[in-house]
């Protein structure tokens, strides 16, 4: 089947989306369906694309012209994209906002130029977290009578409420009367029904599908997936944006010495490592004041955000270690996963975030890399079911605190985690069974046919 896929991210970016979509075209290539992929020209997470391609990560990248009708270029694989044209976003929510709307209407231009005729697709995807793409889907979706895959990749529209996002972004320009009714009824009530015309919303934890189906919306659930060459244990960082597996302890190994080759000797403190989009959502100021009431805790964030400059000045007046690293990839990264004991992973404490996953946690999983999880409801369950590591309260610096020194205790005294699980799967086998490529490709396939057929 012809699918084109509609994003405001792709690779080469590095990032959440764009990894789960290079692995999912990869898969439906091979699996013999041909899919286009319409998307800005790379930027994120810069304000535009120069900044982009100076960057570690875009550096010695390919570049195409910018034009109106699009420009065609061509994936690592030789899958085809579409680019469009984006507007630098800059790093407020109203800039970013006109960004994804700016590409959004380009890909419907030219997706209506372009792909009509024997190019005419079977089914149109559209990927959140950009909004305005699920719109575009939607639009799409009628003007062409084929069927639209909404993939929501977390609560929208749920969100927009409980983060204030009208409010942030354009609150100052608004009545307050607009901005609220915007926020709570006018936006949420246009993207349900978006979600309702679908053939199917895919998300990605069973909570949200519970709620969406409530609603009277068809969902399902497609986790996102770790690849086999992070399975297999590839060096360095894959094209898929995939951190670089820490080697498990063998039997051959000298006695006393653990995974990341230490020896007891060298178990001092605990080196907690965050690798990611450094945003609202990820609220990592709450692990930062952690800090100040633990001890023997060193803390690296390797990525970039609008919040970024804000957590300097936290860190700074808490007086606590941490380092600040920009986005990076391959040998670099892996250094960072070298020198680290754990993995943060992280989320805000609003209620929607209960029935969000963050992808890096099943990468750090399948590694068999120790997780200090600051999440609640289905992300929780995942890591105490497993063993994965420690769980902390999301937005509470005393749980975060006491997280963290439990998780050095367990470090220091070279304990392995992941053993007699709860739920009777450990952690790599628990991502295996349903969070691998393998079986996120099958299901998206599956859902997929079920929606031409």
């Amino acid at each position: 089947m012809r699918i084109v896929l509609l994003s405001h991210y792709y690779y080469p970016e590095v990032g959440a989306p764009q990894r789960r979509w290079r692995i999912l075209v990869d898969h439906l290539r091979a699996a013999g369906h041909d899919v286009i992929t319409v998307a800005p020209h790379p930027h994120y997470p810069y304000s535009d694309r120069n900044g982009f391609f100076g960057s570690n990560v875009g550096r010695g990248r390919r570049r195409v012209d910018v034009r109106l009708g699009g420009t065609w270029d061509t994936g690592i694989d030789g899958e085809r994209i579409l680019r469009v044209p984006y507007l630098h976003s800059g790093s407020s929510m109203a800039r970013q906002l006109l960004d994804q709307t700016v590409s959004a209407t380009g890909a419907m231009s030219v997706v209506i130029d372009r792909l009509r005729g024997r190019m005419r697709p079977d089914v149109i995807v559209s990927t959140t977290p950009a909004l305005p793409f699920l719109l575009a889907g939607d639009t799409l979706s009628r003007l062409l009578r084929v069927p639209h895959i909404a993939e929501v990749r977390d609560a929208w529209p749920d969100l927009i409420s409980e983060m204030n996002l009208v409010t942030g972004a354009v609150g100052k320009y608004l009545p307050g009367t607009l901005t609220q009714r915007l926020e709570h009824r006018l936006l949420p009530d246009l993207l349900t029904r978006a979600q309702r015309r679908a053939a199917v919303v895919v998300v990605t934890t069973e909570g949200f599908k519970r709620r969406l189906e409530q609603r009277g919306v068809t969902a399902e659930v497609v986790r996102s997936g770790v690849s086999l060459a992070e399975l297999e244990g590839a060096s360095g960082l894959t094209a898929t944006g995939a951190i670089p597996l820490v080697p498990p302890a063998v039997e051959t190994s000298p006695t006393g010495v653990d995974a990341t080759g230490r020896t007891a000797a060298d178990r001092n403190g605990l080196n907690l490592l965050y690798v990611g989009t450094v945003g609202r959502s990820q609220d990592l100021s709450t692990s930062i004041r952690a800090l100040a009431r633990t001890e023997g805790v060193r803390l690296r964030i390797v990525g970039g955000g609008v919040d970024t400059v804000e957590l300097k000045a936290v860190a700074a007046a808490n007086g606590v270690p941490v380092e600040f690293h920009p986005q990076i990839a391959g040998a670099e990264l892996a250094a960072h996963w070298e020198w680290a004991d754990a993995g943060l992973v992280s989320l805000s404490s609003l209620d929607s975030y209960e029935c969000t996953v963050p992808s890096k946690l099943y990468s750090l999983m399948a590694r068999r890399i120790p997780v200090l999880g600051v999440v609640a409801g289905e992300a929780a369950d995942i890591i105490t079911g497993t063993s994965a590591g420690e769980v902390a309260v999301p937005g509470d610096t005393e749980s975060v605190a006491a997280a963290m020194t439990r998780m050095r205790s367990r470090i220091e005294a070279g304990e392995e985690f992941g053993m007699n699980p709860p739920a009777g799967m450990n952690p790599r086998d628990w991502v295996i069974r349903h969070a691998s490529a393998a079986a996120m490709g099958r299901t998206y396939e599956r859902v997929l046919e079920q929606v031409v057929s």
